[in-house]
């Protein structure tokens, strides 16, 4: 049995996977979202029990991502923590996890050292990257990281300081950009046009170190991208794509970046075979998810599609009849007393 909820990270990404069978199940919590975030998900946290989360996923540490566990972590009343997978300052110059000293006081770090969280346990207590395995928790579920490799941290790592301000990593600046244009905007989407933008790669430094994983348990298959860089997933997917035939099988896709044009690209569509596409955010500060991304979904996502968003207002720009006949797909969201959470079963 596979749950994989979407919570209401606001701009950001929380989501909370259950799997397993018989009487145990694995909770995995991947990203918190902003700091308002915690109290919304808290009753979800709290109602797993004693047991708590069994491996939180601190993807990057953007403040969309990073928040609202810096908000869990500073709770006395929070759910225990089984342990941490996170790439902090050492780990991006490949050093096995150590006390850190001031130019590591991130908040994070700090709470994670203080708190005695197991922290990359599973991988050594070294990165979480391309080319290592952790060790298998023994309940079936088997998790490949397709994102970072080690070129893309130790590209983070002589910036680190300065991205805490530039890039909306903690401690910084928390500014809010006025959202992009968007085709409602102007009138109907015309997808083909949209879809043929040429796809220029993402180049900020933070999301190129993002970790994202392929998960699978029981014949099902979950691609959980964070704001991964495309360019190195579709490299770690390659190969078994090839082996299945040119197309990697999946179940569910969760939207890279929120759904930014610069990190979905057609390449990446061709290698999956997807039939659920996840776009996690509620479109402030940057307006996501990009016309261009959910064009390319459209044209090269697969013929028969779900769009699954967790916020309602987001969705309602493409769930226009027209477009769904025309591009095969329907269109999921959040119910109406409960906006930033949807609920999904395999």
């Amino acid at each position: 049995m596979i749950e994989l909820t979407m919570l209401p990270g606001m701009d950001g990404d929380c989501m909370l996977l259950s799997y397993g069978s018989g009487g145990g199940m694995r909770r995995v919590l991947i990203d918190a979202g902003r700091s308002a975030t915690y109290p919304l998900v808290k009753p979800v946290l709290t109602a797993l029990g004693p047991s708590g989360v069994d491996l939180l996923v601190v993807t990057h540490v953007d403040q969309d991502h990073v928040l609202g566990v810096l908000a869990m972590l500073e709770d006395p009343d929070r759910v225990p923590v089984g342990e941490v997978w996170f790439n902090g300052f050492d780990h991006l110059m490949d050093a096995e996890l150590e006390t850190f000293g001031p130019r590591d006081g991130e908040m994070l770090t700090t709470a994670l050292i203080d708190q005695k969280v197991p922290w990359n346990r599973a991988f050594g207590r070294r990165a979480v990257e391309v080319g290592r395995t952790p060790e298998p928790a023994g309940d079936g579920g088997v998790f490949q990281v397709v994102a970072p490799d080690r070129r893309l941290l130790e590209r983070l790592a002589p910036t680190w300081v300065n991205e805490c301000r530039a890039n909306g990593l903690i401690p910084g600046v928390d500014p809010r950009p006025p959202a992009p244009e968007g085709f409602e905007v102007f009138g109907p989407v015309d997808v083909e046009a949209l879809a043929s933008t040429p796809f220029r790669p993402d180049t900020s430094k933070t999301n190129a170190s993002s970790i994202a994983f392929l998960f699978e348990f029981d014949g099902v298959r979950i691609l959980f991208t964070g704001d991964g860089d495309d360019p190195r997933i579709v490299q770690s997917l390659r190969p078994t794509a090839e082996a299945e035939g040119g197309r990697l099988r999946l179940d569910a896709l969760k939207v890279p970046h929120h759904g930014s044009a610069a990190n979905i690209s057609k390449e990446l569509l061709d290698l999956i075979d997807c039939p659920r596409y996840l776009i996690s955010t509620n479109g402030d500060r940057h307006g996501h998810p990009d016309p261009v991304a959910m064009a390319r979904i459209l044209a090269h996502g697969g013929g028969s599609k779900e769009l699954v968003f967790n916020y309602r207002e987001r969705a309602e720009i493409w769930d226009v009849p027209e477009l769904r006949a025309k591009h095969g797909y329907t269109v999921r969201t959040a119910p109406e007393d409960d906006d930033g959470t949807v609920t999904l079963t395999f």
